[in-house]
C-alpha cells in the first residue's frame, strides 16, 4: 500500500469516526429528520444502499408510441 492510499485511508477512517460521535448525540427525532435511523447502537440511512442500488438497476419499458424519437 502506498503512503497516499494510507494517509487517504486514514483520513477517510477519521471522518467518519467524526461523524458517528456528533451522530450518537442526535436523539432519533432528529436523526430521521436528517434521514438516518438508530439501530442496535449504529447509525444507519433510512435508504439502504440495497434499496439505493435496485432503483437504479430497475429498466423502465416504454411503449412504442411513446418512446422518444431521435429526428
Amino acid at each position: 500500500m502506498s503512503i497516499i492510499a494510507l494517509f487517504n485511508a486514514a483520513k477517510e477512517y477519521f471522518e467518519a469516526r467524526r461523524t458517528n460521535q456528533l451522530f450518537r448525540q442526535l436523539d432519533d427525532h432528529y436523526l430521521k429528520d436528517i434521514g438516518f435511523y438508530r439501530d442496535n447502537g449504529q447509525i444507519r440511512p433510512l435508504a439502504g444502499n440495497q434499496d439505493l442500488e435496485s432503483q437504479s438497476n430497475e429498466k423502465v419499458q416504454m411503449p412504442p408510441g411513446e418512446q422518444p424519437s431521435d429526428g
